[in-house]
């Protein structure tokens, strides 16, 4: 199989093949500044070569801040590389492959969240089922309508599901830093604004009573969801220091989120469905623009359902993956 664009090659800016370059064998085109990596690497596979750079040059240009943030609020949480590779070698023991897996995400459509260009590259073709914050908003008929695309042959389907939530350079939690923009923005954006929508006590107008085409019911649904958690939890306080927590807030929203998105998945699945199913649900944490090659990815449910059968966790065999010695040296080096 020919070598795919690899994105995210090498970790060092120093080091770096230019963003969105063509990778294949013998050819490593540097970007202005950057440094051409030397042709004998380019001969072994592409992720050895990029594994070679972690080793040598380290494996992260993240802040410091940024990355004590990641292990505070996610701890578990690896880089989105990893966890693609590690999350291939799990299920490829159960018979997934890019030649008879269909590949879809229930992903926020922010353009930051190009992780999933990365899983494009290891599973192929990518059917999008999610809307704002991730929810699957394209629900039982977006789920067929992606079933009925399997491969005839010994197919399967896989999802990855997961909320989104920035962590700036400052470590600060629900920020980030976008491309041409001095100023940090919102990420997840959704979340943020529905956060603020409940924060200042303004309801959302019911979603049962919605009478727009399409107008801005996703973000009804977002902010209803939203401040249902707030409202919830501010009950159970004597004070309201939940809202002036905003860093923790921010992580307590996204978490509930992801538990709404994984209900809300498995909802749409039918229990008659009669291909094997995997599932990776997880939240998915950007770091700031030039950083974006290292964003983090915190696995929280890993599961698969052979033919009419329950869904059972594959946990145990993560981390015997990450215990590979392959996977290991990089789990050392990104937390080092």
């Amino acid at each position: 199989r020919e070598i795919p664009r690899y994105r995210n090659l090498c970790p060092k800016p120093e080091a770096f093949c230019s963003q969105r370059s063509t990778m294949g064998v013998g050819q490593c085109k540097p970007a202005k500044g950057f440094v051409k990596c030397e042709p004998t690497l380019m001969k072994k596979n592409v992720e050895e070569h990029r594994d070679e750079h972690v080793i040598k040059h380290g494996t992260s240009t993240v802040d410091p801040r940024a990355k004590r943030a990641i292990r505070k609020h996610f701890p578990g949480a690896h880089r989105a590389d990893i966890v693609l590779r590690t999350t291939r070698a799990v299920f490829k023991k159960y018979g997934f492959n890019e030649d008879n897996t269909l590949f879809a995400s229930s992903t926020c459509p922010d353009e930051i969240n190009c992780v999933i260009d990365d899983f494009s590259l290891i599973w192929g073709e990518h059917f999008s089922l999610g809307g704002l914050a991730g929810l699957p908003f394209t629900g039982k008929t977006g789920f067929t309508a992606f079933s009925h695309h399997v491969p005839e042959k010994d197919g399967r389907l896989l999802i990855f599901f997961a909320p989104h939530i920035g962590v700036a350079s400052d470590g600060k939690t629900g920020k980030v830093h976008r491309l041409g923009i001095k100023k940090v923005t919102s990420a997840c954006g959704s979340c943020i604004a529905a956060q603020n929508t409940a924060l200042s006590s303004k309801r959302c107008k019911p979603c049962d009573d919605y009478d727009g085409p399409i107008g801005d019911y996703q973000q009804s649904v977002v902010t209803e969801i939203v401040s249902d958690f707030i409202q919830e939890n501010q009950s159970r306080s004597k004070t309201d220091k939940l809202a002036k927590v905003e860093g923790d807030m921010n992580v307590k929203v996204t978490e509930n989120l992801y538990e709404r998105i994984k209900e809300e998945i498995l909802k749409i699945i039918p229990d008659d469905f009669k291909k094997p199913i995997g599932l990776i649900g997880g939240i998915l944490i950007n770091t700031d623009y030039g950083n974006r090659q290292h964003d983090y990815i915190l696995i929280k449910d890993l599961l698969i359902r052979k033919k009419n059968k329950k869904f059972v966790s594959l946990e145990t065999e993560l981390e015997n993956a990450l215990d590979e010695p392959r996977f290991s040296r990089l789990v050392y080096h990104d937390a080092a």
